[in-house]
């Protein structure tokens, strides 16, 4: 199976211009990304697609390859399917699928991006795949920040909410007040999703055609059009959290998560 990673990067973020350039650990941030999708197994060739020459200028400086896009395309996958495109209509040999991998997380595991391409591996009928990990604290489940995901016995996703899922609805320590007390018991039910994603190029292409869904615009969250469309997304489980960088007080904490891995002075 032939992979191809895309990291989608805009320069003009609006918490945070120039995000992708951030310095994280004495590395650009996009460089972090790059890296870790490259290490990968099953990843076959990796791109940053980019709508700002400083962008693409600093991944080629480090030797990475970067596909220049529409500035005006809505989102990230959008900037994905372009990327294809243009890798194709440049004589690149087709893929069986294609990751889509946020350019605003430095911590993002090799494995992790591994097992998301095991699962569209061993699983071909599956169109979609992503990710997610445990939840370490109970107070994570109350960040709207924090996206999570249910998942059937066959690993597909159910439904994705910024709000707490599944709703414990006989424990009264699921109440906010006493979310500290909440037992590892019940916390294990909870599944943290994490900024990737697997398609199909079909998948992809039909995906990008698709107008965005009511409960994608209530929640804010683009993969649940894929699921009100009945597109079945796979997850694969991994034990390493990643977070994103949305302002720049979260850099802090991704430098914190890279030296703890051992990856970073």
């Amino acid at each position: 199976m032939r992979t191809l990673a895309v990291l989608p990067s805009r320069y003009q973020a609006t918490r945070f211009p120039g995000k992708p350039l951030a310095s994280i650990c004495g590395k650009p941030m996009i460089q972090w990304v790059f890296e870790a999708a490259q290490r990968a197994e099953g990843v076959d060739r990796v791109v940053v697609a980019t709508d700002d020459d400083r962008i693409a200028a600093v991944v080629r400086g480090f030797g990475g390859e970067a596909v220049l896009t529409d500035p005006a395309l809505p989102s990230g996958t959008d900037r994905t399917a372009a990327a294809l495109a243009a890798l194709l209509e440049d004589g690149a040999e087709p893929f069986d699928c294609v990751l889509n991998i946020q350019g605003d997380e430095p911590a993002m595991h090799p494995d992790t991006v591994a097992a998301v391409v095991a699962l569209m591996r061993d699983l071909p009928e599956l169109p979609m795949g992503t990710a997610a990990c445990p939840f370490a604290h109970a107070d994570e489940l109350f960040n709207p920040n924090t996206v999570k995901v249910v998942v059937d016995d066959r690993r597909r996703a159910l439904y994705f909410s910024r709000s707490p899922i599944p709703y414990l609805r006989n424990s009264t320590h699921f109440e906010p007040d006493f979310r500290p007390w909440m037992a590892p018991a019940q916390l294990a039910h909870f599944r943290r999703h994490l900024g990737l994603y697997a398609y199909r190029p079909d998948t992809l292409r039909a995906f990008t055609r698709l107008p965005p869904h009511p409960l994608e615009l209530l929640e804010m969250l683009e993969q649940l059009r894929a699921l009100a469309a009945g597109i079945p997304i796979g997850v694969a489980d991994t034990p390493y959290f990643s977070m994103g960088v949305d302002v720049p007080g979260d850099v802090a904490g991704a430098e914190a998560l890279l030296r703890e891995r051992g990856l970073a002075g």
